[in-house]
């Protein structure tokens, strides 16, 4: 019984090794980026994930963007992402107030993320991430 739990355990982590090796490969696109002065950009990531809305369930590429605010006062920026077959999509950090009746900003030194769906199966070579900060409401 143990030895047929190694088995599997072991034939489990090769297939689990195995399928790591194609995304591995894709890390090696480019990605352009333009940012305000006052966002610091902490990580941009990038992956495959089942997505109901699209196509009845197909997979869809998705953006993580993670930001810090690095200025002296409240801001609120927009994400856009676009790929050069035409391919783009965007939205807010922060998407919402955090409190009823509060404007939906980052405090200074405060980080935040937002992922972003792209109705796309394929990853394409290269991509283009714009960050700006948008005026508060």
């Amino acid at each position: 019984m143990k030895r047929q739990f190694l088995v599997w355990a072991v034939g489990g982590a090769i297939l689990c090794l195995g399928s790591a090796a194609p995304i591995q490969a894709e890390e090696k696109n480019s990605i352009s980026l333009s940012a305000p002065p006052q966002a610091q950009i902490l990580k941009i990531d990038y992956y495959l994930k089942i997505h109901k809305e699209f196509a009845g369930g197909k997979q869809a590429l998705h953006f993580e963007v993670r930001i810090r605010n690095i200025s002296e006062k409240p801001e609120r920026y927009s994400v856009a992402v676009s790929t050069p077959d035409g391919t783009s999509a965007a939205g807010f950090i922060p998407e919402k107030a955090k409190k009823a009746g509060a404007l939906p900003v980052l405090e200074p030194r405060e980080e935040g993320k937002i992922t972003i769906p792209l109705l796309t199966e394929k990853v394409a070579n290269s991509f283009s991430v714009e960050v700006e900060s948008v005026p508060v409401e």
